[in-house]
């Protein structure tokens, strides 16, 4: 937490008790949507866990050239094609079906087997040499691509 934020409700908390309350009250009336994401970051941590998110993420994919918008295949499809199990992955279904939509939009124009898409967004996921956390990418691209569409 950033001092200077730590400090100024350590503060605050001194004079009114019950400002943990009002914040919360605040957040949720005033921010919903931050609200949604960071109570979703305390229960899942970085990654798409809702069907919410999900949704609101990949309703703004463009496809290249105009071809089509949204998500190209359904998170169901994509689970059973992927042969993957999830419970021994760090990442969960609705980041990887994110990333397989992400990559689809962004090269419809070269594969439109979802193979390759499939493959793909596994290395993206599990990329051993990414600077941080690859299995986090899907999670921080979403809220990333929802901001920067809000404005």
């Amino acid at each position: 937490m950033h001092e200077k934020v730590k400090q100024k409700y350590e503060e605050l908390k001194k004079e009114m008790p019950d400002i943990d309350q009002q914040m919360i009250r605040t957040f949720l009336e005033e921010m919903p949507d931050e609200a949604m994401i960071a109570f979703d970051k305390m229960v899942y941590g970085c990654h798409i866990a809702s069907e919410d998110l999900y949704h609101e993420a990949v309703m703004l994919f463009k496809w290249i050239d105009d071809k089509g918008t949204g998500a190209k295949w359904t998170v169901e499809d994509i689970v059973k094609l992927s042969g993957i199990d999830f419970n021994d992955k760090k990442y969960y279904e609705y980041d990887y079906a994110y990333v397989v939509n992400m990559l689809y939009s962004d090269y419809c124009n070269i594969f439109t087997e979802p193979t390759y898409y499939l493959k793909m967004a596994r290395n993206y996921l599990e990329d051993v040499d990414y600077c941080g956390n690859a299995d986090e990418r899907a999670y921080h691209n979403a809220v990333k691509r929802i901001k920067y569409n809000e404005k």
